[in-house]
């Protein structure tokens, strides 16, 4: 045995050393090593990204369920706590939505609180929404109508309930006569009814003679409608009001919208007062291909 071998052996052990070499001599092989039991994974080892995505997905799916199961009750407690304000049928005034039997403070308030938990869902669940589909350009369409005195949306009303028309907005509405039995233009109606839409770039005009709409779009339509009127009409009167109805924010979710509409009024580019010409939080839905107006969350304003 070479010195090498020598050390190697000491360092290995007698022991070991002897059995080592009675398996030489004897010519055996080595004895096979048991066979480990095999340690199962843990969850999070098993779990593949796959796996972890679908959960996630089912985890959504389970929860846009359960908020719209809200929406649907709380729609259901709206109606039913709400009744009809008789406004006389002298030059179509539509029907307004009221709460009777909630008049007081505390009973206001819980009927406002159902409207925006309704809106917060909407708004929530779909921020984000597309505006490309037809739904949304319908909504637009319907939304310019109203606010351009050219057609009105009819109230949302519970199954089996005789839907009804709303009343105009943005006193755009036509008033009794008082010397007569017909009926005149709103103070509020215009020749031309400017809107600034900064989430579409084209929508669909109501048919109507008059009044004449016209639209900015895209973010930068706010600009566009200032830089066009003042060279058209500032410039030459800088005491010219500049008058413009904004559609911002529209949120679609399901079958619900809410949207919200501004009526600024400038004057050389200054907002005048601090309500400008009013505004309304709109919470819609839809039934079939038409959409129903649901609620006015809130508004200010004339």
């Amino acid at each position: 045995m070479t010195k090498v071998a020598a050390v190697a052996l000491a360092l290995v052990g007698p022991g070991l050393l002897g059995a080592t070499v009675a398996a030489s001599v004897a010519g055996a092989q080595p004895r096979p090593k048991a066979p480990t039991r095999a340690v199962p994974a843990t969850l999070s080892q098993a779990r593949t990204p796959a796996d972890s995505d679908a959960v996630m997905v089912q985890r959504l799916a389970i929860e846009e369920r359960a908020a719209a199961a809200r929406l649907g009750a709380l729609r259901g407690q709206y109606l039913r706590r709400a009744a009809w304000a008789d406004l006389g049928d002298r030059c179509s005034p539509g029907a307004l939505r009221v709460f009777p039997r909630d008049t007081s403070a505390a009973g206001r308030d819980s009927v406002q609180r159902v409207a925006e938990a309704m809106e917060q869902i909407v708004v929530t669940r779909g921020v984000g929404s597309s505006l490309a589909g037809p739904d949304a350009r319908r909504l637009l369409r319907l939304i310019v109508g109203w606010e351009a005195g050219v057609e009105r949306p009819m109230w949302d009303v519970a199954t089996g309930e005789k839907p009804r028309r709303t009343i105009a907005t943005g006193l755009m509405g036509e008033v009794p006569d008082p010397n007569g039995p017909g009926c005149l233009p709103s103070a509020g109606a215009l020749d031309t009814v400017t809107f600034v839409v900064p989430g579409f770039t084209s929508m669909e005009f109501p048919n109507a003679p008059k009044p004449r709409v016209k639209a900015y779009y895209g973010p930068d339509g706010y600009l566009r409608a200032r830089d066009e009127f003042f060279a058209e009409v500032g410039s030459k009167n800088p005491e010219a009001d500049l008058l413009y109805v904004v559609v911002a924010p529209m949120v679609l979710w399901k079958d619900y919208a809410v949207v919200g509409v501004r009526r600024p009024q400038e004057r050389g580019g200054v907002q005048v007062g601090d309500s400008n010409r009013g505004g309304a939080s709109y919470l819609f839905r839809k039934t079939g291909q038409e959409w129903r107006l649901l609620s006015i969350v809130r508004s200010w304003g004339g």
